[in-house]
């Protein structure tokens, strides 16, 4: 059974279809997604001129494309997000033909957007794909074979793209898988040569201004961060700062926090992806003032001087003489004393005028 006769079952209801699994399970996610399988629209979005990952990738493609120069074959290079940010094609007529179906910098070729392809598959499986006429899920790709490999980060392990050969269905054979593995591999190197050169220009410009200051210093990048002593125990987080700072030119002054602030530094003004040194500036809050406690009364005062046995007694005297509204003979009468003993007793407690 001719893989179109296998699409054709699958598009009929039939999911019994003889095709390979891992073009089967893609198929079964485009129809999930909602997508036409006889033709659909190749979304566009704008690209970076310049990336990291662009600068890096781009010089392997182009030693890969001088081996098939002579051949009817077209590379590309996309982000993570099937976004094709460079393309190669071998002569103008498969150029024009690429353009035609829109496989150009720009279009956007996520799986979940466009169905089976070899960017879009690559990325969403996390391995090599090879899609080749029918096996695109949608019909206006069928006379294309492609051949997609993730690019992955040396240091994180991240899918950060994908490389990719398309040539005409026709014309498919092993070399084109060869050769998007092994752009794939050979990107991920480069990755690696460029994030330690990366990593150590980062570091040169925090040393250079370690010398030339004595405030916290930070440098960082999106996927590197440099702290001294004091700045690593600021409670910064790294992806939160680099957020702030990404875009920021030097000379420029931020807030991190309540109490701090820090002075950009750019790593290189024409590269924001270079990473920039933060000096942070910890402001000082005056202490809290504290409220000022009240005067002491004089009863208060006497009562430091009285045994709690006689501070009862006061407490006692005062109670009666505020009953009795200040009336001493009716007062003594309810403690059941003489008038004479309550004189003494209130003058003793300072209670006379009470």
């Amino acid at each position: 059974m001719s893989t179109l006769t296998q699409w054709e079952a699958f598009h009929s209801g039939s999911d019994t279809v003889d095709v390979g699994q891992d073009v089967l399970t893609s198929w079964r996610r485009s129809k999930w997604s909602g997508i036409d399988p006889h033709d659909v629209p190749i979304p566009r979005v704008a690209i970076p001129a310049d990336s990291p990952f662009h600068r890096a990738a781009t010089p392997v493609l182009l030693r890969m494309a001088e081996s098939l120069a002579d051949s009817n074959t077209s590379l590309a290079l996309a982000d993570r997000r099937g976004n094709v940010l460079w393309r190669w094609t071998s002569d103008r007529q498969l150029g024009r033909d690429l353009d035609d179906v829109d496989m150009v910098p720009g279009a956007t070729f996520d799986e979940a957007l466009v169905g089976t392809n070899g960017i879009g598959t690559a990325l969403e499986s996390g391995k090599l794909a090879v899609v080749i006429g029918s096996d695109h899920y949608v019909g206006s790709f069928h006379r294309w074979a492609c051949a997609a490999a993730p690019v992955r980060h040396p240091l994180t392990g991240k899918v950060v793209g994908a490389v990719n050969v398309t040539c005409r269905a026709s014309e498919a054979n092993q070399f084109f898988r060869w050769a998007a593995q092994s752009m794939a591999d050979d990107v991920s190197g480069a990755l690696r040569t460029d994030a330690a050169t990366r990593e150590r220009r980062l570091y040169d410009a925090y040393l250079a201004a370690r010398r030339h200051s004595s405030a916290p210093l930070l440098a960082l990048d999106e996927r590197t961060f440099i702290a001294d002593e004091i700045a690593s125990n600021l409670g910064l987080e790294h992806k939160t700062v680099w957020r702030t700072v990404r875009t920021l030119p030097s000379g420029y002054r931020i807030d991190l926090a309540p109490t701090l602030s820090a002075n950009v530094i750019r790593v290189d003004a024409h590269d924001l992806s270079a990473g920039a040194v933060l000096a942070v500036v910890v402001e000082s809050t005056p202490a809290p003032v504290p409220s000022p406690s009240p005067a002491p009364t004089a009863e208060h005062l006497m009562h430091r001087h009285l045994s709690p046995l006689e501070v009862a007694e006061y407490a006692v005297i005062k109670a009666a003489m505020t009953t009795a509204d200040g009336n001493k003979t009716a007062a003594a009468a309810q403690l059941e004393i003489s008038r004479g003993t309550l004189y003494q007793k209130l003058d003793k407690y300072r209670l006379l005028d009470h």
